[in-house]
């Protein structure tokens, strides 16, 4: 009998023990998923954050070689998932886009963007949807922009002035990296403003230079970020430097947002083309949201581009045949004595391929500003199913994506003429081949603005000039929010024959 029940009594406790263990499995695959993401092992502390190096696109590149387009890394104490190819993107991006819209934490966010009161860096949710729907239908809808037309025109003839004087009518090299930087900075300031120039509210070249350093900040490894328990230390100063900037440049958006408001008390209803800020002044929002978005268009607007326009004259001059095709097209289109207006640039499909393989190449965000999953769900894997938890940072290496063999002949070739005939939109390319500017809800609402500004630009250089390297071409790039050259391009310009320059010179 004794015997009998202990014999039950094992049994029993055999099967609750098999039960648990069943709901605890289950449990666990629920949690975790089926199988853990690949990824390189981390090192406790710093997790894989001595993988990076100096250039963490190329880095994850070659890890995603190694362990696949979605891949799992640990950058200090925060899990990262990492997707390095179009399918892989697609997880985040378009099928589960709505879980993945939102913004992690940051310092950049704290201290430079308002805490997250602007477009890039808030978290999804009705404040962000507000925000991005008055820049969408009020500030950059298409109406908006091609208004602006004749201020592009404007300044890309403008800068080609500049060239001509700055290289004393084709004797000596330009140094193009500053020219296009000009070009940009004006640009936005009278797109934004209805100013010509920054220098009576910044300083001129101070201004760009608050710029340039705000986009460094937003793309650099911030260790207090990655490691929260050191935060407060501070270690490489950009705490310190952020606060400085946004100082800065707020008491500049003050400025320039009283001046306008008093405008619009004096001027009334008064017939004018209104710039950004007056749109902006007009709306029932607060000063806060406002700055942010200034910041936001002043940030994305000015360096972005220039460093576009960068690459592609870089492209071009590494390239000769591919500038002359360019020319060719341009002439063909534009007569002698006309000046290239919007108008022409609709017609030029090998330069709208020019610029899509640039940007192919040398996206605008190498790595996207990273996602975070709002609820937990499951990734298909092309081998097995992946369980992402709340909060879970996604990065997306849009610079791997453009350059993926498995998509593109011969990628690391600079060869425009992949395009032609072929109707990819980069703003919104279903497959996702190439995405400079983002993709999905958190993409960049400014993208068919910043291609129109470096359309025209483009046209404009090449048009007037015939380029020349002035010594060796480096093709080194440095590491950021954006991806600039290492060093400035120099090159030397020519006027083309076809050029009359005395009526090009003309003010």
């Amino acid at each position: 009998m004794d015997l009998n029940m202990s014999v039950s009594t094992i049994g029993l406790a055999m099967f609750l023990f098999t039960v648990f263990l069943s709901l605890l499995l289950r449990w666990a695959r629920k949690k975790h998923g089926r199988f853990s993401l690949p990824g390189p092992i981390p090192l406790p502390i710093i997790g894989n954050l001595h993988q990076l190096g100096a250039f963490p696109h190329r880095s994850l590149q070659r890890l995603a070689e190694k362990h696949g387009p979605l891949m799992l890394v640990k950058f200090g104490s925060v899990p990262v998932v990492v997707a390095s190819s179009s399918e892989a993107a697609k997880h985040f991006l378009k099928t589960h886009d709505l879980n993945f819209a939102n913004r992690p934490s940051s310092a950049a966010k704290k201290y430079l963007f308002y805490n997250g009161n602007d477009i890039a860096f808030a978290p999804y949710g009705d404040y962000w949807r507000n925000m991005r729907k008055i820049c969408m239908l009020e500030l950059l809808n298409a109406q908006r922009i091609e208004s602006f037309k004749c201020v592009r025109e404007e300044e890309a003839l403008a800068m080609v002035r500049s060239i001509w004087e700055k290289s004393e009518e084709g004797r000596m090299g330009v140094d193009v990296s500053h020219i296009v930087a000009c070009y940009t900075s004006n640009l936005m300031w009278r797109i934004l403003t209805g100013r010509t120039n920054a220098d009576r509210l910044s300083s001129g070249t101070a201004f760009e230079e608050l710029v340039w350093e705000g986009n460094a900040l937003m793309g650099a490894v911030n260790i207090g970020d990655l490691i929260p328990c050191l935060e407060w230390l501070d270690l490489q100063c950009l705490r310190r430097r952020m606060k400085n900037v946004h100082r800065r440049l707020n008491a500049i958006f003050d400025k320039i947002i009283n001046e306008h408001a008093k405008r619009s008390v004096e001027e009334g209803e008064k017939e004018r083309q209104k710039d950004l800020i007056d749109v902006l002044v007009d709306m029932e929002i607060t000063d806060e949201d406002k700055k942010g978005i200034i910041m936001d268009m002043f940030l994305a607007g000015i360096e972005p581009s220039a460093i576009a326009l960068e690459w592609i004259m870089s492209e071009l001059l590494r390239n000769p045949h591919v500038m002359r095709k360019l020319q060719e097209e341009i002439d063909f289109i534009v007569k002698n004595d006309e000046k290239i207006t919007s108008f022409h640039i609709v017609s030029m499909e090998y330069l709208h391929c020019v610029v899509k393989e640039t940007l192919r190449l040398y996206p605008i965000g190498p790595l996207l500003i990273p996602h975070e999953s709002t609820e937990a769900c499951v990734v298909e894997g092309p081998h097995h199913d992946y369980f992402i938890p709340t909060k879970t940072r996604v990065i997306v290496n849009a610079w791997a994506i453009g350059r993926d063999p498995g998509v593109w002949e011969d990628p690391l070739e600079f060869r425009p003429e992949r395009f032609m005939g072929k109707n990819l939109d980069m703003i919104r390319d279903l497959e996702l081949k190439m995405i400079p500017f983002g993709e999905g809800r958190r993409s960049c609402p400014g993208a068919p603005m910043a291609i129109a500004n470096m359309e025209i630009a483009l046209a404009y250089l090449v048009h007037y000039f015939n380029w020349k390297c002035e010594g060796e071409l480096d093709m080194n790039e440095s590491f950021g929010i954006t991806i600039p050259r290492k060093v400035h391009l120099f090159a030397i310009p020519t006027l083309r024959p076809r050029v009359n320059a005395p009526s090009f010179l003309k003010i």
